[in-house]
């Protein structure tokens, strides 16, 4: 489809897919112990409830339906959102910086152009050994903005997308950082690169480098996000007495611990956990629930 015969695997794009697929494994490792993921906070919530958005999903094929559904949640709608009945542009934006406008298909192109895609993306998501799935991520993601169904909310849904795309091959950790401030932050590069993706496509000679390049480039910077969190966290950790990472320890196996339990099983003294217990919930580590004989820790 579109030229994905002439896609060229470089060296540059190989490092790049390396570097997001060994942050997917070390990511893995970090989902089969939850005590990991907990310590990243917010990120962690966010993350559970795109999951939870993302997961009924994951196993059906992408639809046309399902884009416009996701559409209509997108911009606060229900149902199946319409494709646009009237041409428009696609403009690439940071702040209050423009940086261009592409030319998208007309209103009587989206339906059979969209199908045409959602048939080739469930396809070449299901022959894994043909086209990487991020380099299936980056042609379908470039193609749904030339086709931009729809009259608003086209990126949010794309990003939406990317993310399903993601976790469908088995990168669990996409809906743990959003791609908006990393597309906001490298607007100029994106624009840059759909428009050369876009004009080699019109003129008969597809060349996918430039885009390929520059989206597997926001992967990395999405990724790094995550990668820093989880770096500042284990460092912290690092900082923490003896007993206190003994006592954090106990959380990997453990969701919730009382007190003497806590004792039993670090084979501390009382007092000397009481004031650990103490430090750890005000540094934000744990969080403290009930009160009296029935208190308990749990990770914040």
């Amino acid at each position: 489809m579109l030229g994905v015969n002439t896609i060229k695997i470089t060296s540059e794009v190989l490092r790049q897919i390396s570097e997001i697929d060994e942050f997917k494994g070390l990511w893995k490792g970090l989902d089969r112990h939850t005590t990991g993921l907990q310590l990243l906070g917010d990120v962690a919530d966010y993350g559970a409830n795109f999951k939870r958005v993302l997961g009924p999903l994951e196993e059906h094929p992408i639809t046309m339906d399902m884009i416009r559904i996701i559409n209509a949640n997108q911009i606060g709608q229900k149902g199946l959102c319409d494709f646009k009945s009237k041409s428009n542009q696609l403009p690439i934006s940071s702040g209050n910086k423009v940086f261009g406008t592409l030319d998208v298909a007309e209103p009587e192109q989206v339906e059979p152009l969209l199908e045409k895609l959602c048939k080739w993306v469930n396809e070449a998501l299901d022959q894994k050994a043909e086209l990487h799935p991020l380099i299936v991520a980056a042609v379908f993601t470039s193609v749904f903005l030339q086709i931009f169904p729809f009259e608003t909310g086209n990126l949010r849904t794309v990003r939406f997308l990317i993310m399903l795309m993601m976790l469908k091959s088995g990168y669990t950790y996409a809906p743990y950082a959003s791609l908006a401030p990393v597309m906001n932050e490298k607007a100029e590069s994106f624009y840059k690169a759909l428009k050369h993706n876009q004009d080699s496509l019109e003129n008969g000679q597809p060349d996918w480098s430039v885009w390929i390049r520059c989206f597997l480039m926001l992967l990395q910077d999405q990724k790094e996000i995550l990668h820093q969190r989880l770096y500042a966290k284990e460092t912290e950790l690092r900082g923490l007495s003896a007993l206190s990472s003994k006592i954090m320890g106990l959380f990997k196996e453990h969701k919730r611990l009382q007190m003497k339990q806590i004792v039993k099983l670090t084979y501390g003294r009382r007092a000397t956990i009481k004031l650990r217990l103490q430090e750890l919930v005000e540094n934000g580590y744990l969080v403290r629930h009930g009160a009296g004989r029935g208190t308990w820790y749990a990770l914040v």
